[in-house]
């Protein structure tokens, strides 16, 4: 995983708790820092395409057409992580050959 991604995660970390807090308060500005998120998630993607979550079309289609419920922030975190998990294998893969 090149630092480039890490500082992209480092920031969904960051958005991640903020989008918690908004959702809780049931505050509109929820929707925009999901956008945001969804970007941080496109931007690691374009650099490492192997590392594309299962489905990842669909899921962030859903997520966009949700975006303002928890059901999306849900799926937004899961396809983090996801992705964060296949970048670690990858770089796991390359350090072995």
């Amino acid at each position: 995983m090149s630092h480039n991604n890490q500082r992209y995660f480092d920031e969904w970390e960051i958005m991640r708790e903020e989008l918690l807090q908004l959702i809780r308060n049931k505050d509109p500005k929820k929707s925009e820092l999901m956008r945001k998120g969804i970007h941080q998630l496109m931007y690691i993607l374009d650099e490492t395409e192997e590392a594309t979550p299962l489905n990842y079309m669909e899921r962030t289609t859903f997520i966009k057409s949700n975006i303002d419920k928890h059901v999306a922030f849900v799926q937004l975190d899961e396809l983090f992580k996801e992705t964060k998990k296949k970048l670690a294998r990858i770089r796991a893969q390359c350090k072995s050959e």
